[in-house]
């Protein structure tokens, strides 16, 4: 494979749209985050509250613009959202303790430690995205 070949598959569409509201998922994270953080909340709350509302934003981006997945009924809808909870439940673990982990054992800073982890998420997220959730992908580039 050369090399056009090669930065012609890593930069698509796709990748790009993913790499946008990758990016716009981490910001909404992060702003929950932080904003729950100001209002007084425990970190962990705080990242729960991140986790969840920051996921629900990129099955919405994800499936409509990034990956444009079209579901036939509603049965293929509720295995598809089933097999995203599943695989962003285990990225958000991802996040949730290593934040706990690197707070409490660490000594990181809470914000910090947010952000990094969040970052390890948001890429492993596209590989769970593109192989196990959205599989229809391929069929629309």
């Amino acid at each position: 494979m050369n090399i056009e070949k090669i930065i012609k598959k890593i930069f698509n569409r796709e990748t790009i749209l993913y790499s946008f509201f990758g990016f716009m998922t981490f910001l909404v994270g992060a702003w929950i985050f932080q904003g729950l953080l100001y209002l007084g909340i425990n970190y962990k709350i705080s990242n729960i509250f991140s986790l969840v509302l920051g996921k629900l934003f990129a099955y919405i981006c994800n499936k409509l613009i990034v990956f444009r997945c079209k579901n036939k009924n509603l049965i293929e809808f509720c295995k598809e959202f089933a097999r995203f909870v599943v695989a962003r439940g285990l990225t958000a673990l991802i996040d949730y303790f290593g934040v706990i982990f690197a707070v409490e054992m660490l000594h990181w800073n809470e914000i910090m430690s947010k952000y990094i982890f969040m970052t390890v998420v948001v890429i492993i997220n596209y590989f769970f995205g593109k192989k196990l959730v959205f599989r229809q992908s391929a069929q629309t580039e």
